[in-house]
C-alpha cells in the first residue's frame, strides 16, 4: 500500500487533520488514508497498528499548527523533545526510511528552522511545504490532493482532478491557483497560476 499518513498534534492541528482525512479518503479511499482516531479500531493495541500503518505509507504530511512548537507537557517539556512522542517519533522514522515527508503549515504557522527542532528530525526543515489555511481549505485541500495523486493510488469512486485547461468545474477549483513555496526561511512565498510548484495523540 502506497497510501497517506497523517502526522498531527492534539490541541494544535487536530481539526485541519479532520479536515484534510475528510478529503483525502474521498479521492484516495479510506484505506489509503492513515489518520489515527478514524483509521484504529477499539481495542486495537495502538503502537504495532500505528508503526505498520507508518511502514506501509508512501507519504507522511506532517500538520504543523501556530503552537506546534511550544505544546508541552506537565513537566514544562517541550512535547517535540520528550522521549516517545509520537510527532517527533513518526516523523523521524518516517525520514529514515526515506519516506515522501511533507510539512503542512496550518493558517499562521511557519517551518521551523533547524535549531528549533531536535537534531533527528532537522531534515524536515529542507522538505517543501504545503499550506492549509482552515478558513480557505476549499482552495487549498486540492492543491495537496493534487500534490498527492502521483504518489497515492485513487479510488475507483474518486472525483476528478480540474481539466487540464485550468477551468474550474462546478463546486471546485482549477488545479494550483495559489501555492506556498519553501523559501528557505521557514515562510512561505505565495504563486499565482498552475505553473507554481508548491512546495491523535499528544
Amino acid at each position: 500500500m502506497a497510501g497517506v499518513f497523517i502526522n498531527y498534534r492534539t490541541g494544535d492541528g487536530a481539526v485541519a487533520a479532520v479536515l484534510l482525512d475528510e478529503e483525502l479518503k474521498d479521492v484516495f479511499g479510506p484505506e489509503n488514508v492513515f489518520r489515527d482516531r478514524r483509521t484504529t479500531p477499539p481495542g486495537a493495541h495502538f503502537p504495532p497498528e500505528l508503526w505498520r500503518h507508518l511502514e506501509n505509507c508512501g507519504v507522511l504530511l506532517v500538520l504543523i499548527g501556530p503552537n506546534w512548537l511550544s505544546v508541552r507537557d506537565e513537566a514544562g517539556r517541550r512535547r517535540i523533545d520528550v522521549p516517545g512522542d509520537y510527532v517527533h517519533d513518526e516523523i523521524r522514522t518516517a525520514l529514515q526510511w526515506r519516506k515522501i515527508v511533507i510539512p503542512v503549515l496550518i493558517d499562521s504557522a511557519v517551518l521551523p528552522t533547524r535549531n528549533q527542532l531536535p537534531a533527528d528530525i532537522a531534515e524536515l526543515t529542507e522538505r517543501q511545504f504545503m499550506q492549509l489555511r482552515v478558513p480557505y481549505a476549499h482552495l487549498d485541500l486540492p492543491d495537496i490532493t493534487e500534490a498527492l495523486r502521483s504518489h497515492v493510488p485513487v479510488s475507483r469512486a474518486a472525483r476528478q482532478p480540474a481539466p487540464a485547461d485550468g477551468t474550474a468545474q462546478p463546486g471546485g477549483n482549477s488545479t494550483y491557483d495559489r501555492c506556498a513555496v519553501n523559501n528557505g526561511s521557514g515562510n512561505p512565498s505565495y504563486y499565482e497560476g498552475r505553473d507554481a510548484q508548491s512546495g491523535g495523540r499528544p
